[in-house]
């Protein structure tokens, strides 16, 4: 599954007729991403999701894509509790953010809203319009119109970052070694990221032109957040915990 189809089950091109009465009621928690663990994240995410994931790279060279880590475990989120509420002190990332909605973009001028119709809160009668009687854009679509644009304009940033990455060879294999304070490892391996030795070695020259582009911050953030695995590792533990204990039996 591509990235951009994380989450999304029906991709369905918004049509000003046939869902002039369409409405959104807003998710009350964030259930539809609690099956995923990755999304994709974007360079002027960094700072924020820094502070709560491990923030990797998958794939390979120019084509790696940074993502924020938000379980160890294919099908889980280790940020959505079991009543669907991301964690209240987590950043959220754009990617959660913009769903329902997606942008399906040919050029910087086609564009094409789309949205997933298999989301529960669509309905007619009540939630945000997203068309007005006369059949114009409401206010609350053009809004996130607008974050749609600013999402595909810095995940395309991004992917120049990564561009420069590979050019300056910083990216390579890496794999990390969990420990528990229960004795329990783990090792996340899989993945690409920023060869901190060959950066630290990098010539002045190429420093300043990371740092002119905007990317400097975010080579160290990523480099910070990857001491995030172990607190990722501790909440993948304690959920295992958690699983077992609610599978005990009661005895009578």
């Amino acid at each position: 599954m591509s990235n951009q189809l994380l989450l999304y089950k029906q991709i369905t091109a918004l049509n000003r007729d046939s869902h002039r009465q369409l409405r959104l009621r807003q998710a009350e928690d964030a259930r539809f991403a609690a099956s995923t663990h990755l999304v994709p994240l974007a360079g002027v995410e960094f700072f924020q999701a820094a502070r709560h994931y491990p923030i990797l790279f998958v794939g390979d060279g120019a084509n790696a894509s940074p993502i924020a880590l938000l379980g160890l475990k294919s099908g889980q989120n280790g940020f959505v509790d079991e009543a669907g509420q991301w964690q209240g002190s987590a950043y959220v990332p754009a990617f959660v953010r913009r769903y329902p909605f997606v942008l399906a973009q040919a050029d910087q001028e086609n564009f094409t809203v789309c949205f997933d119709r298999e989301f529960p809160g669509w309905n007619e009668q009540e939630g945000q319009a997203l068309f007005d009687a006369e059949g114009k854009n409401s206010a609350y679509l053009d809004e996130m119109i607008r974050f749609l644009h600013n999402f595909t304009a810095e995940m395309e940033r991004t992917r120049q970052f990564v561009a420069k990455l590979a050019e300056f060879e910083l990216l390579a294999p890496r794999s990390l070694r969990l420990n528990h304070s229960n004795g329990e490892s783990f090792v996340l391996s899989d993945f690409v990221a920023v060869d901190e030795e060959k950066f630290l070695k990098l010539p002045d020259k190429k420093v300043l032109a990371l740092n002119k582009a905007g990317y400097l911050g975010w080579v160290y953030a990523h480099l910070m957040s990857l001491g995030n695995a172990n607190t990722l590792f501790e909440r993948h533990v304690a959920g295992l915990k958690a699983a077992t204990q609610g599978a005990e039996p009661t005895s009578h």
